[in-house]
Protein backbone atom coordinates (compact mmCIF):
# COMPACT_ATOMS: atom_id res chain seq x y z
CA UNK A 1 0.00 0.00 0.00
CA UNK A 2 1.63 3.33 -0.89
CA UNK A 3 1.09 5.73 2.23
CA UNK A 4 1.58 8.68 0.02
CA UNK A 5 -1.03 10.95 -0.72
CA UNK A 6 -0.12 11.72 -4.49
CA UNK A 7 1.64 8.98 -7.18
CA UNK A 8 5.10 10.75 -8.56
CA UNK A 9 4.41 8.25 -11.62
CA UNK A 10 0.87 10.72 -11.93
CA UNK A 11 2.94 14.19 -12.64
CA UNK A 12 4.29 14.59 -15.92
CA UNK A 13 7.81 15.71 -16.58
CA UNK A 14 8.16 19.64 -16.51
CA UNK A 15 8.56 21.19 -20.12
CA UNK A 16 11.96 23.19 -20.48
CA UNK A 17 11.79 25.59 -22.86
CA UNK A 18 15.01 25.01 -25.35
CA UNK A 19 17.79 27.53 -24.40
CA UNK A 20 18.34 30.44 -26.19
CA UNK A 21 20.56 29.25 -28.99
CA UNK A 22 20.45 32.91 -31.37
CA UNK A 23 23.39 34.78 -32.37
CA UNK A 24 22.21 38.33 -31.10
CA UNK A 25 22.76 39.03 -27.15
CA UNK A 26 19.55 39.48 -25.04
CA UNK A 27 20.93 42.28 -23.62
CA UNK A 28 21.47 46.24 -25.81
CA UNK A 29 23.84 45.48 -28.36
CA UNK A 30 25.17 48.22 -30.68
CA UNK A 31 26.75 45.70 -32.63
CA UNK A 32 25.93 44.73 -36.29
CA UNK A 33 22.59 41.59 -36.14
CA UNK A 34 20.23 41.22 -39.08
CA UNK A 35 16.84 42.28 -38.03
CA UNK A 36 15.59 38.76 -37.50
CA UNK A 37 18.06 38.06 -35.19
CA UNK A 38 17.38 41.14 -33.08
CA UNK A 39 14.11 40.27 -32.90
CA UNK A 40 14.91 36.79 -32.40
CA UNK A 41 16.57 38.08 -29.04
CA UNK A 42 13.96 40.33 -28.10
CA UNK A 43 10.98 37.51 -28.28
CA UNK A 44 13.27 35.42 -26.10
CA UNK A 45 14.88 38.51 -23.63
CA UNK A 46 12.86 39.33 -20.14
CA UNK A 47 11.35 42.40 -19.95
CA UNK A 48 13.47 45.69 -19.35
CA UNK A 49 16.76 43.21 -20.79
CA UNK A 50 17.07 46.19 -23.12
CA UNK A 51 17.15 44.47 -26.62
CA UNK A 52 15.81 45.32 -30.06
CA UNK A 53 12.02 45.44 -30.95
CA UNK A 54 10.72 46.48 -34.31
CA UNK A 55 9.27 49.98 -34.42
CA UNK A 56 6.00 50.03 -34.23
CA UNK A 57 5.17 52.92 -36.20
CA UNK A 58 7.80 52.06 -39.03
CA UNK A 59 8.89 48.92 -39.25
CA UNK A 60 9.92 47.55 -42.63
CA UNK A 61 9.52 50.44 -44.48
CA UNK A 62 12.10 51.19 -47.30
CA UNK A 63 12.81 49.78 -50.27
CA UNK A 64 15.44 50.82 -52.96
CA UNK A 65 17.38 48.19 -55.26
CA UNK A 66 19.95 45.96 -53.54
CA UNK A 67 18.65 47.54 -50.14
CA UNK A 68 16.12 47.43 -47.60
CA UNK A 69 15.05 49.46 -44.40
CA UNK A 70 14.02 47.94 -41.38
CA UNK A 71 13.86 50.34 -38.30
CA UNK A 72 13.97 48.99 -34.85
CA UNK A 73 13.94 51.24 -31.49
CA UNK A 74 14.81 50.31 -27.85
CA UNK A 75 13.65 51.60 -24.68
CA UNK A 76 17.44 52.09 -22.70
CA UNK A 77 15.30 54.33 -20.16
CA UNK A 78 15.28 52.50 -16.65
CA UNK A 79 12.45 52.27 -14.14
CA UNK A 80 13.03 55.65 -12.55
CA UNK A 81 11.64 57.38 -16.27
CA UNK A 82 8.60 55.50 -14.79
CA UNK A 83 7.63 55.97 -11.12
CA UNK A 84 3.92 55.28 -11.53
CA UNK A 85 4.87 51.82 -12.53
CA UNK A 86 6.57 50.62 -9.04
CA UNK A 87 5.49 51.07 -5.44
CA UNK A 88 9.00 51.25 -4.35
CA UNK A 89 9.85 54.64 -5.91
CA UNK A 90 11.60 56.08 -3.06
CA UNK A 91 13.46 53.14 -2.52
CA UNK A 92 15.24 53.38 -6.03
CA UNK A 93 17.25 56.54 -5.14
CA UNK A 94 18.85 58.84 -7.89
CA UNK A 95 18.18 58.00 -11.95
CA UNK A 96 21.11 55.56 -13.18
CA UNK A 97 19.25 55.38 -16.82
CA UNK A 98 21.58 53.91 -18.94
CA UNK A 99 20.13 55.78 -22.25
CA UNK A 100 17.13 56.94 -24.18
CA UNK A 101 14.90 55.51 -26.68
CA UNK A 102 17.14 54.82 -29.87
CA UNK A 103 16.27 54.27 -33.30
CA UNK A 104 17.93 51.76 -35.50
CA UNK A 105 17.81 51.65 -39.60
CA UNK A 106 18.96 48.34 -40.92
CA UNK A 107 19.26 47.11 -44.36
CA UNK A 108 19.61 43.61 -44.16
CA UNK A 109 21.39 42.75 -47.45
CA UNK A 110 24.45 44.99 -46.95
CA UNK A 111 24.36 44.25 -43.33
CA UNK A 112 24.64 47.98 -42.68
CA UNK A 113 22.83 50.17 -39.58
CA UNK A 114 23.00 53.32 -37.83
CA UNK A 115 21.87 54.12 -34.63
CA UNK A 116 20.37 57.59 -33.42
CA UNK A 117 16.99 59.47 -33.63
CA UNK A 118 14.18 58.01 -35.79
CA UNK A 119 14.60 61.42 -37.86
CA UNK A 120 18.60 60.84 -37.94
CA UNK A 121 18.40 56.92 -38.84
CA UNK A 122 16.13 57.37 -41.95
CA UNK A 123 17.61 60.33 -43.23
CA UNK A 124 20.89 58.14 -43.30
CA UNK A 125 19.52 54.69 -44.31
CA UNK A 126 18.53 57.31 -47.43
CA UNK A 127 22.05 58.87 -47.73
CA UNK A 128 22.66 54.96 -48.18
CA UNK A 129 20.53 53.67 -50.06
CA UNK A 130 19.11 56.56 -52.00
CA UNK A 131 22.53 59.46 -52.84
CA UNK A 132 20.87 62.36 -54.04
CA UNK A 133 18.09 62.78 -52.20
CA UNK A 134 19.34 65.84 -50.30
CA UNK A 135 19.51 67.46 -53.47
CA UNK A 136 15.97 66.82 -54.52
CA UNK A 137 13.29 69.70 -55.55
CA UNK A 138 10.91 70.40 -52.74
CA UNK A 139 7.29 70.17 -52.96
CA UNK A 140 5.86 73.36 -51.36
CA UNK A 141 3.26 73.02 -48.34
CA UNK A 142 0.62 75.03 -50.56
CA UNK A 143 0.34 72.17 -53.40
CA UNK A 144 0.92 69.25 -50.71
CA UNK A 145 -2.21 67.08 -49.95
CA UNK A 146 -4.05 67.29 -46.63
CA UNK A 147 -3.37 63.69 -45.09
CA UNK A 148 -2.59 60.33 -46.43
CA UNK A 149 0.25 61.39 -48.45
CA UNK A 150 0.08 61.24 -52.32
CA UNK A 151 -1.13 58.08 -53.17
CA UNK A 152 -4.36 56.99 -55.15
CA UNK A 153 -5.19 55.94 -50.88
CA UNK A 154 -4.93 60.15 -50.37
CA UNK A 155 -7.55 61.18 -47.87
CA UNK A 156 -6.92 64.56 -49.97
CA UNK A 157 -7.66 62.75 -53.41
CA UNK A 158 -7.90 66.16 -55.32
CA UNK A 159 -4.58 67.56 -53.70
CA UNK A 160 -2.87 64.29 -53.77
CA UNK A 161 -3.47 64.20 -57.44
CA UNK A 162 -2.00 67.86 -57.58
CA UNK A 163 1.17 66.76 -55.88
CA UNK A 164 1.60 63.86 -58.03
CA UNK A 165 1.09 66.30 -61.27
CA UNK A 166 4.02 68.38 -59.21
CA UNK A 167 6.24 66.01 -58.97
CA UNK A 168 5.39 64.37 -62.24
CA UNK A 169 7.03 67.37 -64.04
CA UNK A 170 9.59 68.97 -61.84
CA UNK A 171 11.74 65.39 -60.13
CA UNK A 172 14.23 63.76 -62.79
CA UNK A 173 12.82 60.60 -64.02
CA UNK A 174 15.24 58.70 -62.60
CA UNK A 175 13.51 59.65 -58.92
CA UNK A 176 10.11 58.61 -60.43
CA UNK A 177 10.72 54.72 -59.28
CA UNK A 178 9.19 52.66 -56.73
CA UNK A 179 10.39 52.95 -53.22
CA UNK A 180 12.15 56.57 -54.04
CA UNK A 181 11.26 59.55 -51.53
CA UNK A 182 9.61 62.87 -52.47
CA UNK A 183 11.15 66.23 -50.12
CA UNK A 184 8.22 68.17 -49.25
CA UNK A 185 7.66 71.47 -47.20
CA UNK A 186 5.58 71.32 -44.50
CA UNK A 187 3.60 73.12 -41.48
CA UNK A 188 5.31 73.92 -38.05
CA UNK A 189 3.26 71.01 -36.57
CA UNK A 190 3.89 67.78 -38.81
CA UNK A 191 7.73 67.16 -39.91
CA UNK A 192 8.03 63.90 -39.00
CA UNK A 193 9.54 61.31 -42.22
CA UNK A 194 6.62 59.49 -43.11
CA UNK A 195 7.12 56.30 -44.94
CA UNK A 196 4.84 55.19 -48.19
CA UNK A 197 3.76 58.55 -48.97
CA UNK A 198 5.92 59.55 -52.11
CA UNK A 199 3.97 58.91 -55.25
CA UNK A 200 6.24 55.77 -55.51
CA UNK A 201 5.22 54.12 -52.15
CA UNK A 202 8.79 55.91 -50.54
CA UNK A 203 9.21 58.31 -47.95
CA UNK A 204 7.56 61.62 -47.41
CA UNK A 205 10.90 63.39 -46.22
CA UNK A 206 10.30 66.90 -44.59
CA UNK A 207 12.91 69.24 -46.16
CA UNK A 208 11.42 72.29 -44.43
CA UNK A 209 8.96 74.42 -42.51
CA UNK A 210 6.81 77.07 -43.67
CA UNK A 211 6.10 80.18 -42.15
CA UNK A 212 2.66 80.37 -41.14
CA UNK A 213 1.12 83.71 -39.59
CA UNK A 214 -1.06 82.77 -36.94
CA UNK A 215 -4.74 83.06 -37.82
CA UNK A 216 -6.50 85.94 -35.55
CA UNK A 217 -9.01 84.62 -32.94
Amino acid sequence: MNDTLFDLSDFEPLIVPPAYAGRAPLAFTSGYFTPEELLAAHAAAQRGSHTWGSAITLGLCGTAVGHSMHVLNVDLRCRCSFPYLTSEWEHIGPCCCVGDYLFQANCAECRWHVIGSEREVVETWHDHAWPGWRDLPILPADLAPHGGGMGTHSMDKAGAKRARAWVAATYPDKWQVEGAPVRTERRPMGTRHVPGYSPWGGFDLCAAVADYAEVPA
